[in-house]
């Protein structure tokens, strides 16, 4: 959690001289992330939405190469044309992000459809959304087909109680949990900003979408201490950010392993300097050569 939050706080700097661009940082929602992945399999999918930079670190990809394709350059994951919003490893089985909202859920059921039925695996597909997305047509049509098709799917809600800078009452008239049961879908609730609540709920969603090979959702309440985006300032009040901020799943994480100041400083020292070795390497790195810069 210490790694995305220090990753996502370079990165902003570094929108702030130009050198990143309109970037979605999940500060405060790094629990959901973590604790989620570390219940999967290697060999488990994934699928997410725009915010892809924590579940792309908890995932484990590379650093360097991160760090390049989020700064456009030829040696990131994608040769430096994916950018933020559409990274992707199908080594690492880090299978598709999506810009537009709510599309995740409906390509998360496909996949999931394909895993059990044509590839005939036992491991499952998580797809990460936001509170918002299950008011999207996309995600109403996915869950629809991934319970009619019964196929092994964790829909994992970071609910943060934000469209953008746009509040529940204006696209949510009743409880999340109403709309997966509508579809005959199981739904858990739980604190997303504590990593070790996240990763029980999370085993036991797991385990149940690998038995029954149906599909189960997993509502995490969380807290984002970010903009929705760089460059979409937010509207909330300092008073509620700094009261939202008591939540802070890294501060709660520090003080239910003990960690003193000076453990957090060698922790932060340690993987700062791995954030900026990585922007180095992302500097030095060329851009990528399109087929008309060729010519």
């Amino acid at each position: 959690m210490l790694t995305i939050r220090l990753v996502e706080d370079e990165l902003q700097r570094l929108c702030l001289t130009g050198e990143a661009s309109d970037l979605h940082f999940s500060k405060g929602q790094e629990a959901i992330s973590v604790g989620v992945c570390s219940e999967l399999r290697p060999t488990d999918y994934l699928v997410v939405h725009h915010r892809t930079i924590s579940p792309a670190i908890a995932r484990g990809l590379p650093m360097n190469s991160l760090m390049a394709e989020i700064l456009g350059k030829a040696t990131g994951i994608n040769k430096g044309l994916a950018g933020e919003m559409h990274i992707r490893s199908p080594e690492l089985r880090f299978m598709f992000a999506f810009q537009l909202v709510g599309t995740c859920a409906s390509v998360a059921a496909g996949l999931a459809w394909a895993v059990r039925y044509y590839k005939k695996e036992d491991d499952i597909v998580a797809v990460f959304l936001g509170d918002a997305a299950t008011s999207n047509a996309q995600f109403h049509e996915g869950m629809n087909l991934a319970a009619v098709r019964k196929v092994p799917l964790l829909v994992v809600v970071e609910d943060n109680h934000l469209a953008g800078n746009i509040r529940p009452e204006f696209y949510l008239p009743a409880p999340i949990e109403k709309r997966f049961e509508s579809y005959g879908i199981c739904a858990t609730k739980a604190d997303g900003n504590k990593v070790d609540g996240v990763m029980e709920a999370a085993r036991t969603c797991i385990e149940e979408v690998r038995e029954k090979g149906s599909p189960v959702a997993l509502i995490l309440d969380t807290t984002r201490l970010s903009w929705h985006k760089q460059g979409q300032r937010d509207i909330r009040s300092q008073a509620e950010l700094d009261l939202l901020a008591e939540r802070d799943p890294l501060l709660y994480e520090e003080r239910r392993l003990g960690i003193d100041g000076a453990e957090k400083s060698k922790l932060t020292e340690s993987i700062g300097k791995e954030v900026a070795e990585a922007v180095e390497y992302a500097r030095a790195s060329p851009i990528p050569k399109m087929p008309w810069m060729e010519a």
